[in-house]
């Protein structure tokens, strides 16, 4: 496995990825309504470009060169936020998102990392954990109708 910066070659990959990994995440946890929003708000070929161009995008390549994973990160005042991060459902447990959190943590080891995470997104709530952070806040907010509540995981710099 290879993690690199995204390129523009990479957009339909990236939101391939998405889709598939939206759906198998959150189908237990919102509405239909809802992942259709979040995936067309946050993966449309427009939004894509801009976090493309944010440069903040990092994609993990299996051996043959083909995406499996992407994450998107920034930096927040004093801290980094993990705005998304999907793996591609076939290659879960794998180390994929693990190497990618590790990739946009070796980019400011200097801040603390943060990610959000819907309640009972029990998975995610496991692997950051695995990963040394720490659950914090809750946040509410709507997608399409849903209300729904997040709670940010926290991880110290290095």
């Amino acid at each position: 496995m290879r993690i690199r910066r995204a390129m523009k070659g990479d957009l339909a990959e990236i939101e391939k990825v998405a889709g598939a990994a939206y759906w198998e995440t959150y189908r237990s946890l919102v509405g239909p309504a809802a992942i259709s929003e979040m995936i067309h708000r946050e993966y449309s070929p427009a939004s894509l470009k801009r976090r493309l161009l944010s440069g903040g995008v990092l994609v993990a390549e299996d051996a043959a060169g083909k995406v499996v994973g992407f994450a998107h990160a920034r930096v927040a005042g004093d801290h980094v936020e993990l705005a998304a991060i999907s793996t591609e459902p076939g290659h879960r447990r794998r180390g994929v998102a693990g190497a990618l959190v590790r990739a946009v943590r070796g980019q400011r080891p200097d801040l603390p990392i943060c990610a959000d995470v819907l309640l009972g997104n029990l998975d995610a709530e496991s692997f950051y954990e695995s990963l040394g952070f720490a659950p914090g806040e809750i946040i509410q907010h709507r997608l399409q109708a849903e209300p729904v509540v997040a709670r940010r995981w926290w991880c110290s710099p290095a």
